[in-house]
């Protein structure tokens, strides 16, 4: 539905209803965005997702996929309504609303942005990190990764320049694109030194590192290429407008992995596993939209698009230095916890010997104590409690005869 809406808007754009685009790009993001958090709740979320134990069947379950898209379509036309009443023509922002075509072309250059962190943080988190290695002093050489991203550059260059250029037909072959690409690439190298070297220390991080920035140096010499083709007059509009909404679709993917993913950074409480579905595609409405009203709307398209990609390119080369040092630092650390833990020094419990010692030692002394005890007189042993006990005078003899005295 994202795709087909976004061409069916493009279409009204390129249709002296640019206006109305606008209207209808802002209007479905907001529904997704507002989607978003109400997904949490278990009745109205039940409603938005498609569940089903035989989901291999598409056919069967065509009509039930169907029903999770018509309160997104509701919402969706909704808003479109309330944008409409307000920056319209009889509406209360109505003169705001005539700059907001224009407005929404120049959130290019922030969705830019914020496609070269998508795909940063969704590759990073996509590399699986080898729990076992070794280290070095040294370091591991950096030749075979360097030969291999060399070789993925030349490539994709290739494929990419001269498939393109087989598409147009007629045209020549260039060496500059191939320049272009390598000069860049050259550049990435250069501003990396320092993490690659730091990373080559253990297995593990020479690992991660390796496979990141092939990923990285892909992406890079894409929208280098991109830039390169936005730079070439020969290039129509419709080959731009189909590239960046293939871009706008691998954005959206890449959003949706990068939050739900779990590698990096904490996890948020607005950003979750069970709505980033939401916001990517709330995402794609307003990068689509974007990249439509540039194309529709702005004199200069092209130099808008070099913009973003420029902006692309040095975002994910800044990502390089950054992300690379710090996934760097928190494997080191996490592998210093095993072998620090691994190393202690766990003691035997008592051995048998000594508990007899200590057995023997503790019953001398109670034999010792009862000993001791028996030896000394209590108070009260030789006192008969049952005995009569003697008066005062039992012992004195008295006479018969008393004499009584006047």
């Amino acid at each position: 539905m994202l795709a087909l809406f976004s061409i069916g808007f493009f279409i009204l754009a390129r249709a002296n209803a640019e206006v109305w685009s606008a209207y209808g790009f802002v209007g479905f993001a907001l529904a997704y965005a507002c989607l978003a958090p109400l997904s949490k709740n278990q009745r109205l979320g039940s409603s938005l997702r498609f569940k089903s134990e035989d989901i291999s069947n598409f056919k069967a379950s065509f009509l039930d996929r169907l029903k999770i898209l018509i309160l997104p379509l509701i919402l969706g036309f909704t808003f479109l309504l309330g944008v409409y009443f307000i920056f319209g023509e009889n509406g209360v922002l109505s003169q705001v609303g005539s700059f907001l075509p224009a407005a929404l072309g120049s959130l290019f250059v922030l969705w830019a942005a914020a496609q070269g962190r998508f795909f940063g943080v969704a590759t990073m988190n996509a590399i699986r990190v080898p729990e076992e290695g070794e280290s070095s002093l040294d370091g591991y050489s950096s030749v075979p990764s360097l030969v291999m991203t060399s070789t993925l550059v030349v490539v994709m260059t290739f494929a990419v320049t001269e498939g393109i250029r087989f598409i147009r037909g007629g045209s020549s072959f260039s060496l500059w694109p191939y320049l272009f690409s390598f000069a860049v690439y050259g550049l990435c190298v250069y501003n990396t030194w320092g993490q690659r070297k730091q990373a080559s220390m253990h297995t593990a991080t020479h690992t991660v590192a390796r496979k990141w920035l092939w990923a990285t140096q892909l992406f890079i010499t894409w929208h280098v290429l991109s830039i390169f083709r936005s730079i070439d007059t020969a290039s129509a509009d419709a080959l731009i407008f189909i590239e960046e909404l293939f871009l706008m679709i691998v954005t959206v993917f890449l959003a949706i992995w990068a939050l739900t993913s779990k590698g990096e950074g904490s996890e948020s409480t607005l950003f979750t596993r069970e709505n980033a579905l939401f916001w990517g595609v709330a995402f794609g409405y307003a990068y689509a939209g974007s990249v439509a009203m540039i194309t529709s709307v702005m004199d200069d398209v092209r130099q808008v698009l070099i913009g973003g990609h420029v902006l692309v390119v040095g975002t994910v080369m800044w990502l390089q230095r950054t992300m690379l040092e710090s996934k760097t630092h928190r494997i080191s650390s996490d592998l210093r916890i095993i072998e620090s833990v691994e190393e202690l020094t766990i003691y035997d419990e008592p051995t048998e010997k000594s508990n007899d010692e200590n057995n023997d030692t503790s019953a001398s002394v109670s034999t010792s104590k009862k000993e001791t005890s028996s030896s000394d007189e209590s108070i009260g042993d030789s006192i008969d409690w049952n005995k009569t006990p003697e008066a005062l005078g039992d012992s004195t003899e008295w006479d018969d005869e008393i004499e009584l005295l006047d």
